[in-house]
């Protein structure tokens, strides 16, 4: 089994979309990380994970009401990446985490 868990802050607030018969809530999380760099100097890092909570017809998506930027969450689900093109032509990846487990932080 292959298991990620991220701590950090939502980014905008969370959208829903509907995908056939499911509701995916999807929101952007900011994860904040230090380091000292080869001179010592501390460095402050930001990683993006995009985080989708998949929901079947009938279930509630009242969650999102609460996933508003600012909010601090600890996630815990099953990661993906993807590869992707900017309008410029430059290759990106992104770090994706299909939620199993939400907790809020703030």
């Amino acid at each position: 089994m292959l298991k990620m868990i991220v701590s950090g802050t939502l980014g905008q607030d969370a959208e829903i979309r509907e995908v056939g018969n499911k509701k995916a809530i999807n929101f952007d999380v900011a994860v904040s990380m230090d380091y000292k760099d080869q001179q010592g100097n501390k460095v402050e890092r930001t990683e993006w994970v995009r985080a989708v909570i998949w929901k079947n017809e009938g279930q509630s998506t009242k969650v999102a009401d609460y996933l508003k930027k600012g909010r601090k969450v600890l996630l815990e689900g099953i990661p993906s990446s993807e590869g992707f093109k900017t309008k410029d032509g430059e290759i990106k990846s992104a770090l994706n985490i299909n939620v199993k487990e939400l907790e809020f932080l703030s």
